[in-house]
């Protein structure tokens, strides 16, 4: 049973019984400052086998890695250099594309779901632009909301753009036209996350006043509203693949699985939490591994205390707690659509952007090829 096309509470996962743990991979990305949101690129735009990470940062950058075939064997001089799994031995990437042009710290970055290698970024110079991530040209830039813009996602037809602000609202921006065509009176604080559905009819938001709404995209109107005990703040919000559930991380250090179907009371599905899990202060970010679900149905989050954790979809239990590789906090993670790949950022104490697979990839990644 998959997550991607089900998600109703039955044991479709083996706990990883058998998934080779992840390790982190021997290069890594940087910034000036804290990188704030990291996403993958989804594999339609790349080569088989490839991967394109994009990374946000508050020093008002967005860089763009080219992680090439991460299954691929490792260049020999480095093999030589590095020898082991060593912190000491990782080496630096440079960047296929450096987007500026944001005067303040950038929030969120999110690809397109089209052809072409776009992404949108949110700053907290008040405005959302649209890059292409190959010339790092800006293309189209969207101004409007009165306040830090702190969260952006695309729908899956890519013709409209969903922000959050600090304004308390939520704008629907039409990417060919650059205008504003809806602007939602979400909440009464500054809203941190918004996830399109898969058919785009609906957007899905969550703000700090503890509330999770998800509104029509067509009328405007707020079909549901859901909340935890005790109305913690909600740090992030996200769909599930399947579309039937939202994943909300909140600050009281718990993510919790919601299912949205509009009538009726939502009652919260699954709770996650673990000792390693601290989310008091920060918006981290989370996301669904299901890119292989023979092996592994997981959510992924970062944590205050530095670590990322994956929990088991279904059994609640901590799935893996990856090698503390950040000296910081860690707000940004992502996980690949097609590859068991993951990527992570860490704030303003590490500033690094990270990659993770599979023990078994990487170790058959280094065996030396036939000819």
């Amino acid at each position: 049973m998959s997550l991607k096309r089900t998600l109703d509470g039955a044991d479709g996962s083996k706990e990883g019984a058998t998934a080779s743990p992840f390790i982190c991979l021997p290069m890594f990305g940087e910034h000036k400052r804290a990188v704030s949101a990291v996403q993958l690129a989804p594999s339609r735009l790349t080569k088989d086998n490839s991967a394109l990470c994009a990374s946000a940062s508050a020093d008002g950058s967005v860089k763009i890695w080219d992680l090439g075939d991460p299954h691929s064997p490792i260049g020999k001089d480095i093999q030589e250099k590095r020898g082991t799994q060593n912190i000491n031995d990782d080496y630096l990437l440079h960047p296929v594309a450096t987007l500026l042009g944001h005067s303040r710290g950038i929030n969120d970055v999110c690809w397109s779901n089209g052809l072409d290698p776009f992404v949108a970024t949110a700053s907290d110079d008040k405005t959302v632009r649209i890059w292409d991530a190959q010339t790092s040209d800006a293309l189209v830039e969207f101004r409007g909301h009165d306040n830090f813009v702190f969260c952006c996602s695309f729908n899956q037809a890519s013709n409209l753009v969903a922000s959050g602000s600090f304004d308390e609202t939520v704008k629907l921006w039409d990417v060919r036209s650059g205008t504003c065509v809806s602007t939602l009176p979400a909440h009464s604080d500054p809203v941190t996350a918004v996830s399109f559905n898969r058919d785009g009819t609906c957007v899905v938001s969550a703000s700090h006043d503890g509330l999770i709404r998800v509104w029509d995209v067509a009328t405007g109107e707020c079909l549901k509203t859901i909340f935890a005990a005790g109305n913690p703040p909600v740090s992030h919000v996200t769909y599930s693949p399947n579309g039937k559930f939202v994943l909300a991380g909140t600050l009281d250090s718990a993510l919790r699985l919601w299912p949205i179907s509009v009538s009726g009371k939502s009652k919260c599905a699954k709770t996650y939490t673990s000792e390693y899990h601290t989310n008091t202060k920060y918006c981290i970010a989370s996301r669904f591994l299901v890119s292989k679900p023979e092996r592994r149905q997981c959510i992924v989050t970062g944590s205050e205390s530095g670590h990322v954790i994956l929990y088991d979809v279904q059994s609640r239990k901590v799935h893996q707690l990856l090698e503390q590789v950040h000296k910081d906090a860690v707000l940004a993670v992502d996980a690949h659509d097609q590859m068991e790949l993951l990527a992570s950022g860490g704030m303003s104490k590490d500033r690094s952007v990270r990659f993770w697979m599979p023990k078994d990839d990487v170790e058959l990644a280094k065996r030396p090829r036939k000819d």
